[in-house]
């Protein structure tokens, strides 16, 4: 009985580790998503800021809800792919 109680403790000391160890990674996997997402700001705490006055510019509601039609997809997504090509570009 004493065996299993100890294997069982070993077997949840190995899950934490585990789940700290993928925390960890994950943790600065979005670092650097926020660094890439906002190079200008000088810390993480800044690129949230910066992050949450863009999503509070639209007002919490995504703009031409009611105009859905094909053309204007289409110049929406011309004027992404212009916006990523211009954000690609090395300065």
């Amino acid at each position: 009985m004493s065996g299993w109680i100890i294997t069982s403790w070993v077997f949840v000391a190995l899950i934490t580790g585990v789940n700290i160890f993928l925390f960890l990674k994950l943790k600065n996997a979005s670092e650097q998503m926020l660094k890439m997402a906002f190079p200008n700001a000088k810390n993480m705490s800044e690129a949230l800021d910066s992050m949450q006055k863009m999503m509070g510019g639209m007002g919490g509601r995504m703009p031409n809800l009611g105009n859905l039609g094909k053309a204007n997809t289409d110049a929406q997504l011309k004027q992404a792919m212009e916006f990523m090509k211009n954000r690609n570009r090395p300065r």
